[in-house]
């Protein structure tokens, strides 16, 4: 079976790699003089904290509403801080975990930008960095040739992604609702998709891939229902950081590198 990340090494970004990472980061970030840092929930809190210790500044973070591509801080007392970091010339750090497509990224920093006004003063830090995201990190790792995957992603790297995950708990529930979804249904190898697996997006395989893979980049889903295999190849090579998955016997299986 064609794997999700064909053409791309499987590369584990363990927790001293990350402490190793942002450790490398630590003298810029001081010369760059940080004076705040906030982590976007959930990818960036580990990282956001790490640096927290490392540099002496407080942390906080921003909370995002994928399905209403928003960002907030909760913690009023943050405000302060910023306000301190704009009055004194100080730089606010941006803090995520990977950017891949890079919208919640661009969608945080522009929200932190409507605060600060001075887009000077903010930085953006991510573990991970893909090479065609549409986020452009100012410190980041390049993974543009292997799929990194962050010590937090593990649970969902397994062999398979079966129907029990979605009953496990809510939070994989919640983990679905904020994701994009595109749903490509080929009238060959039909999909079966149940109620539960929400779907933003579908499209009607016509024969033309290239006319796909166009849509699927400027809808720029997080996750793909695909049962036709040679699209899946050609998904996964363009777009190595979308979650593919085939639905067989009215079963979903991720389709992994780990296959």
């Amino acid at each position: 079976m064609d794997t999700e990340f064909a053409g791309y090494p499987v590369y584990f970004y363990d927790y001293n790699e990350i402490e190793t990472f942002c450790l490398s980061q630590r003298e810029q970030l001081v010369q760059d003089d940080v004076g705040l840092i906030l982590g976007v929930l959930r990818g960036g809190a580990i990282p956001a904290l790490m640096l927290s210790q490392m540099l002496g500044i407080p942390a906080d973070f921003l909370y995002y509403n994928r399905p209403q591509a928003r960002a907030e801080i909760r913690n009023f007392e943050v405000f302060d801080l910023i306000e301190s970091c704009v009055d004194n010339g100080r730089k606010i750090l941006l803090v995520e975990d990977i950017a891949g497509v890079g919208y919640t990224l661009n969608n945080c920093r522009d929200y932190l930008l409507s605060l600060v006004k001075d887009a000077s003063l903010i930085k953006v830090l991510a573990l991970v960095r893909h090479g065609n995201s549409r986020a452009k990190p100012d410190y980041s790792k390049d993974c543009s040739t292997v799929r990194a995957i962050l010590p937090w992603e593990r649970y969902v790297t397994g062999r398979r992604c079966l129907d029990d995950f979605l009953r496990s708990g809510e939070a994989l529930l919640e983990d679905q609702r904020y994701k994009k979804v595109l749903a490509i249904n080929d009238p060959v190898f039909p999909l079966k998709l149940k109620d539960e697996w929400t779907v933003d997006y579908y499209l009607v395989l016509e024969g033309d891939y290239h006319l796909s893979l166009k849509a699927i980049e400027i809808l720029g889903p997080e996750e793909i229902y695909c049962n036709n295999d040679p699209l899946i190849d050609l998904i996964s090579r363009k777009f190595p950081f979308a979650i593919v998955y085939k639905i067989i016997n009215g079963n979903r299986y991720r389709i992994s590198a780990l296959e």
